[in-house]
């Protein structure tokens, strides 16, 4: 077999092939660079935490419900043991995705007896609720704030004398919680909104209807396009659910990262 031939390339396809080449070694390039930021500028008292997020998701996907809760756990005992997250929105985020471990346990699992259930809906109820009181307060106080007051408070707590970042850009992990602040003044209001579908769900599953519809209209007016409390308060008001757009299905607006 006369190999050369076969990879006898024109001139042209020769140059086509360097250009593809190179396009993609700077495509990885520039998402090295930006990755590799964007890891820098992670507060590296907490990164650990945030991976545990991403972890809890998939734990959750694959019903492993025990180990989402030890994962929370985890992810609660760093934050705790962390300056200047008292008090924050991510505490929210973990007193609702507890909660919703133990909602979705009791409506999805088959094998859970009448009685367990019971309790599995008044301990996702204890959780959410505590996640609802932390995040209203975080919209009350820190959803006022602008940046520089964002930065004022922030940088109290990026220390130098800290050992757990002596080899970091403290400027960097400053600029970088600051965003993430920033984010969660729009995100907030929305996960709040989840968490009160979240209740409006218990109460409905608890036969307790008219409390159910105060927490689905309350989930309404923090976001107007929470579909999932808008279709379950038409669902007890005998009302058809909405048919959402395409561009709605393919974008949902009510999708969180």
């Amino acid at each position: 077999m006369n190999l050369k031939g076969i990879f006898n390339f024109s001139r042209q396809t020769t140059i086509l092939i360097v250009i593809v080449v190179c396009i993609s070694c700077l495509g990885f390039l520039t998402a090295y660079i930006y990755y590799n930021y964007q890891n820098k500028s992670e507060d590296p008292r907490v990164i650990n935490a945030r991976e545990m997020l991403v972890k809890f998701e998939v734990l959750m996907k694959d019903r492993r419900y025990g180990e989402a809760l030890q994962v929370m756990d985890s992810v609660a005992i760093i934050y705790e043991h962390t300056p200047g997250y008292e008090g924050s929105f991510e505490f929210g985020v973990i007193h609702n995705n507890r909660g919703s471990v133990y909602l979705t346990k009791a409506l999805y699992d088959s094998l859970i007896a009448p009685p367990e259930k019971t309790s599995l809906l008044d301990t996702a109820a204890v959780h959410i609720r505590k996640g609802i009181v932390i995040y209203e307060h975080w919209i009350d106080s820190v959803c006022l704030m602008n940046r520089e007051q964002i930065e004022s408070i922030t940088s109290q707590f990026f220390l130098k004398n800290d050992p757990r970042l002596r080899e970091s850009d403290l400027e960097r992990l400053i600029d970088k919680r600051v965003e993430d602040v920033i984010f969660a003044q729009t995100e907030t209001p929305r996960r709040l909104s989840v968490s009160l579908t979240n209740l409006g769900i218990i109460m409905r599953h608890q036969y307790k209807q008219e409390e159910a519809a105060q927490y689905y209209i309350m989930a309404i007016k923090r976001w107007k396009d929470n579909y999932t409390a808008r279709n379950n308060l038409n669902v007890l008001m005998g009302k058809p659910p909405e048919d959402r757009s395409v561009f709605d299905k393919l974008f949902p607006p009510e999708r969180i990262d």
